[in-house]
């Protein structure tokens, strides 16, 4: 059991880290990390060892933020990372508590005059759940893997290696774990490392007091972008044109909700593909159907690989593309009857196209014009997206427009592309490797010291930046990502060739949580403070040494 000590230790970290503000993608996100940094500094440990700490910068970042690293060596290169988010959500949802945020009992005292559901009034008169922004999301996963790294720094005959990495942007698009991947390969070659486990802290959503939750992997996710170009018409000659919001609405009504998409492992299944974002393509107002259409949504996966989702959406679009036309007939037809009109079918050649068979077109129509036009404007949005003018979605929606508008053609056009981020799916049963026996070693654990067992799940469904340890899709995968991705390599890109090389187990043990991004946003603090460490401590000895942990306090 991890000592009172440490206990103590942990829980001067975890309220000073809670009383930052550290934003995601924002200016605040420095501050924690010298706080982090300069935490490590004053370990004895990395005084008289000054090269296993330090910091990664970020590539090209506008607010220059870094990955806090931390190394303690033992005995051969068997090594065990621990993995962390210092960054949190905004605070607008706490409305006029925003000053309170970071202050978790002046929050408490506040919310309990505010809230009305059940639950959480029931927590807010418990001494053990503390609330404020950041507490389950992950402050306290930051906390109690920094208690952890201080207990193995005190040790003196620890075999093994404890590698920590603290970083930024995970609740945007994972930069800071993306350029962790580039840091554990240069670990990895500096020191001769063998990366055995990566354990992340991420909390566990659950309302039962008695069951705790850990995963062996991490759900992914693709984010298709969808553009229908229509053929435009005055309104007051309708069936001369096709809608693309209608192409659209039919597309999304395909998709949105419709659990025969939901990924199924084994007993889970993820939620069905939700949308985001749906909108026309005009810029003013006219009297006008409008030319073209775009949505995005997140379609989150446990084995599907972005091909065969490709593919699944072209046959959606080209079966929502002959509904529309069916509909558009069948109302001209009922037109001309009432109207005493001769009646002529509408007829049209649709197009249906993944970007990169839309871009080739877009070349074949508009030559180098096009090419220009596509280098100039992808030129600009890399500046706005430096800038924070712009996200990535947004910018993708921005490239495919622009290719649907040079396709030279007067029929309706689907273009089907992705957008980052992309996390991919991951878990054990898919990794090479070791059998860690993670489920054994846990329960045992847990049963020695708290009488109570863990349920494991095979994914962590929040997305996780556990999603880059590692990569066990196929080359091809790699290669339809790049292709249908607008700004890839340019703007966003995924170090596939490092991830590969990782080849490490995964886990997700974290403390107990709840209303992540709410502003009943809380954390369980026993599971802070004592158990979660406690158990991931015994497991780090155990994964190292490959022996039964016998119980202990210290």
């Amino acid at each position: 059991m991890i000592a009172e000590k440490q206990q103590k230790i942990i829980e001067s970290i975890f309220y000073r880290l809670v009383a930052i503000r550290s934003d995601t993608n924002s200016i605040y996100e420095p501050i924690i990390e010298d706080v982090i940094l300069n935490w490590f500094r004053e370990r004895e440990y990395f005084q008289e060892n000054p090269d296993y700490f330090g910091t990664e910068p970020l590539e090209d970042d506008t607010y220059r933020r870094e990955v806090v690293w931390a190394l303690i060596r033992g005995e051969g290169k068997e090594t065990v990372v621990l993995i962390h988010h210092h960054d949190a959500v905004g605070i607008e949802e706490y409305g006029s508590l925003e000053d309170m945020a970071f202050r978790p009992e002046e929050l408490k005292e506040a919310l309990k005059n505010r809230v009305k559901k059940k639950a959480v009034l029931r927590d807010l008169q418990d001494e053990n759940w503390i609330f404020g922004r950041g507490t389950a999301d992950m402050k306290s996963g930051a906390a109690l893997q920094m208690g952890v790294m201080d207990h193995f720094s005190r040790r003196k005959d620890f075999k093994g290696n404890l590698l920590i990495l603290s970083v930024p942007d995970e609740e945007t698009i994972s930069k800071g774990m993306l350029q962790g991947v580039e840091l554990l390969h240069k670990l990895y070659q500096k020191y001769g490392l063998n990366y055995k486990l990566a354990i992340n802290s991420e909390p566990y959503f659950n309302n039962v007091r008695d069951k705790a939750l850990y995963y062996e992997g991490s759900v992914g996710k693709v984010m298709p972008v969808i553009y229908a170009k229509g053929v435009t018409s005055h309104i007051s000659n309708p069936y001369n044109g096709i809608s693309p919001s209608m192409i659209m609405a039919n597309i999304q009504r395909r998709t949105e909700l419709n659990p025969g998409l939901c990924d199924v492992h084994e007993n889970d299944a993820t939620p069905p593909p939700m949308w985001v974002h749906l909108k026309d393509q005009k810029k003013v107002y006219d009297a006008s159907i409008p030319e073209a259409a775009v949505g995005f949504f997140n379609w989150l996966t446990f084995v599907k690989e972005p091909q065969e989702i490709l593919e699944s959406l072209k046959e959606f679009a080209k079966e929502a593309v002959t509904e529309t036309l069916v509909f558009v007939d069948g109302s001209y037809q009922a037109f001309c009857e009432m109207n005493h009109q001769d009646y002529e079918p509408i007829e049209y050649s649709p197009m249906i196209l993944d970007f990169e068979e839309a871009y080739e077109r877009a070349r074949e129509d508009g030559g180098e014009r096009f090419e220009k036009e596509y280098e100039n404007m992808l030129f600009l949005l890399k500046q706005d997206y430096h800038d924070n003018k712009v996200t990535l979605p947004e910018l993708a929606v921005k490239l495919i427009s622009l290719t649907g508008d040079y396709i030279n053609i007067d029929e309706p056009v689907v273009i089907i592309g992705l957008s980052g981020p992309y996390y991919p799916h991951i878990n054990n049963q898919n990794i090479i490797g070791d059998d860690l026996r993670l489920e054994e070693r846990l329960n045992r654990i847990t049963k020695k010291y708290y009488n109570f067992e863990f349920q494991k799940n095979e994914y962590f469904m929040g997305m996780s930046d556990l999603s880059y340890c590692g990569f066990t899709g196929k080359s091809e995968d790699i290669d339809v990502i790049k292709r249908n991705s607008p700004g890839w390599d340019e703007v966003y890109s995924i170090p596939f060739k490092e991830m590969q090389k990782l080849n490490m187990k995964v886990v997700n043990i974290g403390p107990w949580g709840k209303d992540l991004h709410q502003r009943s946003e809380r954390v369980y603090g026993p599971d802070v403070f004592e158990r979660i460490p406690t158990i991931i401590k015994d497991l780090i000895e155990e994964v190292l040494t490959g022996e039964e942990k016998s119980a202990e306090v210290g």
